[in-house]
């Protein structure tokens, strides 16, 4: 887990990268209970991610969506299987389908596990084997980098998505200005590089710091994977899970495609 512990160092560093500021800020407008505006909003944030309506918005902006009636007849059978051979209670995780054609699906949202639509349309036995790898992914010590990733990166994500919504409108208006041929449309294009700018640069350690902490998250994505796949076989789904996987990577090469496992 010395990956993982560097993932929730790193993201912790670039959550206070990011709240740090803004509760010295709020302290130095309002002393002393300015401070504790900022740190009570995270605070909040997270423990919203708890809830069972707050997750699944999680995992829908990550590109889960519940399954359709034909998918869920598919994964019903399998599904329970897995949950009576784990000894799992039905409402402890809820399963929810991802459009790919990849064969893994992990999500890093508490309590959803998500299975490809490649993945729904496998055998029954296969079906089961790729769930049990999922599920693994939220058991243990396997459900930290879950449980960082979605509780604590709440300011990191957040601030990601503002850097993206203030750099998104400078090439359609470049575009738009090209078009026009008049200066009041360069000197609007100037006007949005220069916000785009200044926000990006009081945000560059922090989002460093996010990317960084992101970046150590994909690192870890091995380990987590190989202990996923340890708690498949753990179930006495090895055989199917490999079948599947197998399965999987020849008619990927059939087609051209060498995916990494």
């Amino acid at each position: 887990m010395t990956v993982s512990l560097a993932t929730t160092v790193v993201a912790l560093a670039g959550e206070a990268a990011i709240v740090g500021p803004l509760t010295y800020a709020a302290y130095l407008a309002r002393p002393p209970w300015g401070a504790a505006v900022p740190f009570a909003a995270w605070c909040g944030l997270a423990l919203l991610t708890f809830l069972p309506a707050a997750r699944s918005w999680t995992a829908r902006t990550r590109g889960c969506r519940e399954p359709t009636g034909s998918e869920r007849s598919g994964l019903r059978r399998p599904w329970r299987s897995l949950l009576d051979r784990a000894g799992l209670p039905d409402e402890r995780y809820r399963l929810m389908v991802t459009d790919s054609d990849d064969l893994n699906a992990c999500t890093s949202v508490r309590g959803i596990v998500a299975v490809t639509t490649h993945a729904a349309s496998l055998p029954a036995p296969h079906l089961e084997a790729v769930l049990a790898h999922e599920l693994g992914h939220q058991r243990g010590l396997q459900a930290l980098p879950v449980f960082v990733a979605t509780h604590l990166t709440v300011p990191s994500r957040i601030l990601c998505w503002v850097l993206r919504t203030v750099w998104s409108p400078v090439v359609p208006m470049w575009k738009r200005a090209v078009a026009w041929q008049r200066p009041i449309g360069f000197v609007l294009v100037f006007l949005l590089v220069a916000v785009a700018a200044s926000v990006t640069l009081l945000a560059a350690l922090p989002t460093a710091l996010a990317y960084a902490a992101a970046a150590l998250h994909r690192l870890a994505k091995t380990s987590t994977d190989h202990d996923a796949d340890a708690y498949a076989v753990h179930l006495g789904l090895g055989p199917d899970l490999l079948t599947a996987v197998e399965t999987h990577l020849e008619k990927a090469a059939s087609e051209g495609e060498f995916p990494l496992p």
